[in-house]
């Protein structure tokens, strides 16, 4: 047997070592954060087509059509295409929009690719392919994009060699309210963590997000989405690595609908998070190093953020370990609170309510890993939206 006090030494200096390497990312992410500023030019590029991937089900309609009219009515002089399989529900609805372009991916074609990579690989083979001169921006079917930063800053990339970029995202609230407290993480996370590698070292070695993934047309050709994948946008950012295409962070921020329902969170990130694992088997150094130590995070963030209170007993019991790792775990466990307190503020009149609720929101999120382990599926769950 392993003596309690071993034990007890084991947990708390894996606690400490999680929570201060979550420390250590948001160290990272603050240089980021104050030392990157995306460029822009004077006048916006006109060579950009925007693109929405999907599944077309009855299910998404609302958030769909509010998609297609927002992006209709503030890029009005922009093409857009509306990215959808054969047999969808709203095929025939779609396709009678003159205002849109609609592809539809034939049942009959064939590629390494799921899901949604399916459908943008065949997108670039039947559309990107005779037109690579273009920018193409592609959009999930909630998507709504913010303001027009991204057109001002691609002239001014473009002529610098860079072949690709990506947004900040901002939650707004679907059915639960609780969902969309804790997406404020991926907020937090935008401005510091992947600011700092995506806009100030130019390089997605902590991947991409699917929303608002903007590349250049002969980009896309070359690098493609054929490749069996669950998180298609990570696997495309790992081969830009791998070619050495600068990208950048753009000051454009796309607003994501939250999940509708804690399970649909759950499953969302489950797929994050066995997509992200399986890709660390093929993906180049930088993005193993960046990625599995916040994949080590994340699967330990139970003992490393929200648990790291019993740590303190253990503490106070005689367990002894350095103060400026007291300093890491303190800012470890902090970063989960100051991203949901920033949610429960844009609550509105429910905020008292989720105030307290921001522990559970913690240990739910931690919890995703934990689920995403003993729900281990190769399957692509698309989540109500």
């Amino acid at each position: 047997m392993i003596p309690a006090g071993l034990g007890l030494q084991f947990v708390f200096t894996l606690s400490a070592t999680v929570a201060g390497l979550v420390g250590l990312y948001i160290v990272l992410g603050l240089v980021g954060f104050f030392g990157y500023t995306p460029d822009r030019g004077e006048e916006r590029a006109q060579h950009v087509r925007f693109v929405i991937t999907t599944v077309a089900s009855e299910g998404v309609r609302p958030a769909l059509t509010e998609a297609i009219e927002h992006q209709l009515e503030q890029f009005e002089d922009y093409e857009l295409f509306v990215l959808l399989d054969e047999g969808s529900d709203l095929q025939a609805e779609l396709l009678a929009d003159e205002r849109i372009k609609t592809v539809v991916v034939p049942e009959s074609f064939s590629c390494r690719a799921t899901a949604k990579g399916r459908a943008i690989q065949y997108f670039i083979e039947t559309v990107v392919v005779d037109e690579q001169w273009f920018w193409y921006a592609f959009l999930d079917d909630d998507n709504l994009l913010l303001d027009d930063s991204i057109l001002y800053e691609i002239p001014v990339y473009e002529r610098r060699g860079y072949g690709a970029a990506n947004p900040v995202l901002v939650p707004r609230p679907g059915r639960s309210m609780a969902t969309f407290v804790m997406d404020h993480l991926r907020t937090l996370d935008d401005l510091t963590v992947f600011r700092t590698f995506t806009g100030l070292f130019g390089t997605p070695a902590i991947g991409f997000h699917g929303e608002l993934l903007t590349a250049r047309g002969n980009l896309l050709v070359e690098v493609g989405f054929d490749r069996p994948s669950i998180v298609e946008d990570y696997a495309f950012a790992a081969r830009l690595i791998e070619r050495g295409v600068p990208v950048w962070q753009t000051a454009s921020r796309v607003s994501i609908l939250s999940p509708h329902t804690l399970r649909a969170l759950f499953k969302q990130r489950r797929r994050w998070y066995q997509g992200l694992w399986r890709e660390q088997f093929r993906s180049p150094p930088v993005a193993v190093a960046a990625m599995g130590l916040r994949l080590f995070t994340w699967t330990f963030a139970l003992l490393g953020g929200v648990a790291f209170l019993p740590a303190w007993v253990l503490v106070s019991a005689g367990v002894s370990i350095p103060a400026a790792v007291h300093g890491f775990v303190l800012l470890g466990a902090a970063v989960y609170w100051v991203a949901y307190l920033y949610g429960v503020s844009r609550t509105g009149r429910a905020w008292p309510k989720h105030l307290l609720l921001v522990p559970v929101y913690s240990v739910l999120e931690a919890g995703t890993a934990i689920y995403s382990l003993y729900h281990w599926t190769d399957e692509f769950v698309v989540i109500e939206k």
